[in-house]
Order: C-alpha cells, then structure tokens, then sequence
C-alpha cells in the first residue's frame, strides 16, 4: 500500500499529517505528529475488529468488560477511542477532554468521528479540566500526549487525587502510558505507579501489546481502582506484569 499524505499542516499545538499506508502490517489512517515522527491516533482500513493502536484496544476491552455508564476520557485527539466506546457501550456517556480543536475538526472529516449527544467535548486542557469541574464518572480515561510525552501535570500524586475525586465508587481508572519497563528508561512507569499506590487501593500495570521488552520503550495501560478489587486481568489480552519495585516516595508533586 502506497503512503499517501491525505492533510497535512498546522494547529495551535504542532504540525501534524494525515497519511494513509501500512502501521504495523495493517493498511490505516493515520494522525503523525511532526514530520511523521509519532503516531498519535489512527484507524485500521481493513476488516479486523481490533483497533488500530494495542493500548487503545486495551483500554477498550476494559470498558466493554465494564459497561460504564460515564466515562471521563482525558486527551483523545482525532477521537478514534471515543468513537469505538460509543459504538461498543450503547448505554455509555462520554466527556472527552482536548485542547486542540483543529484535531476534533480532523477527526469529523477524516477519522469517522461522529457527532452524538451521547458525546460531550471540553476544548482544554486535562488539568484546567481536572481542577474546574467536579463531576464524577465509573470510568476515568488517560490518553494524553505531546509527541510521545505524557505531560507532567497529569502524572503527579495531585493528578492522580484529583482523578480519585472525578470517580464514583466503585471506579476504575486507566492510564496509557509509554516507558521502559527496567534501567534509566523506566523512569515514567516508576513515577506513575508511585503516584497511584499513594491514592488509589488496587494498582495493576499491563502490557497493551503482545510484544514485550525490558528495556525498549513500549505502552503500558496502568490501571487503577476505588473502593473496588475487580479482577481487571481477566478482561485484558495480555497479562499484568510484576510491579515496579518502588515505594510512594518515588512520586512527582506538582
């Protein structure tokens, strides 16, 4: 399959290109950040069921699995993942958190992004959004990157108390999340889990693809619960991983 750049030019927050061709073996569409640098958001073209990106079926799986009837959804993007849950959990309502409208327009026009009121989008940021609202979900969502850079803000221990006060009991909370697994590169996955283990009750992190590496970066999907133990393993493809070896000292304050 031949790439082929469908859009290409500027928002607010970057450059970005829609291009269609092969990711991972599969023909797709796909949102890259930069000059093709990082894929931020993508659907298959061919007639599998999965999504495109592992996390993002991981993190589908999940909901399915749970059949939430809110779910706060913190970054997004063109919204391949919003408009899968919408389709997958009839009953669900979803409030999607993202700043950069251009990339909303990009979603309707090229990534079958549907206009439903079962939908609601905030064009902010997740931390204005986390400190200016006070409604509570069964499921908060966290996909939020810049390039391949969770944002700091989203990542420390008033992050993670602020999503424990967005959940209802019992809640679920899982994070996407790109790292190392040991050595130096394991630095996020360290800092995040820190910050989960001082404020929520279970913590669990799982591979999102099935490919695996010590060392190499690679997607996470931490999850997190309130008030609840959900066997959350036997709703994911792949199994959890053990922990890292770290205490709550080890995370980031604001």
């Amino acid at each position: 399959m031949h790439r082929t750049i469908v859009w290409e030019g500027d928002t607010a927050f970057g450059h970005f290109q829609v291009v269609d061709g092969l990711y991972d073996g599969r023909p797709a569409r796909v949102l890259y950040s930069g000059d093709g640098q990082a894929a931020q958001s993508g659907v298959p073209l061919d007639n599998k069921p999965d999504l495109l990106f592992d996390y993002n079926q991981r993190l589908l799986e999940l909901a399915v699995n749970l059949a939430p009837r809110s779910i706060l959804l913190i970054g997004g993007g063109v919204g391949t993942l919003p408009a899968a849950l919408l389709q997958a959990v009839p009953e669900v309502r979803l409030a999607m958190v993202e700043p950069d409208t251009a990339l909303l327009q990009l979603g309707h026009q090229y990534f079958d992004l549907p206009v439903d009121e079962r939908l609601q989008v905030y064009a902010t940021d997740g931390r204005s959004f986390l400190r200016e609202h006070s409604t509570r979900y069964d499921m908060v969502l966290v996909d939020a990157f810049h390039h391949a850079t969770m944002p700091r803000e989203l990542k420390t221990v008033e992050a993670f108390q602020a999503y424990r006060r967005h959940l209802r009991s019992p809640g679920v909370l899982a994070i996407n999340l790109i790292s190392g697994y040991f050595g130096r590169g394991s630095q996020v996955l360290d800092t995040v889990y820190a910050a989960a283990i001082r404020t929520f009750d279970a913590v669990d992190v799982f591979r999102a693809g099935a490919g695996y590496s010590l060392w190499l970066p690679q997607n996470f999907v931490l999850t997190a619960q309130a008030d609840s133990d959900w066997p959350l393993g036997d709703y994911l493809r792949h199994a959890a991983v053990k922990p890292p070896e770290v205490g709550p000292e080890r995370a980031l304050q604001d």
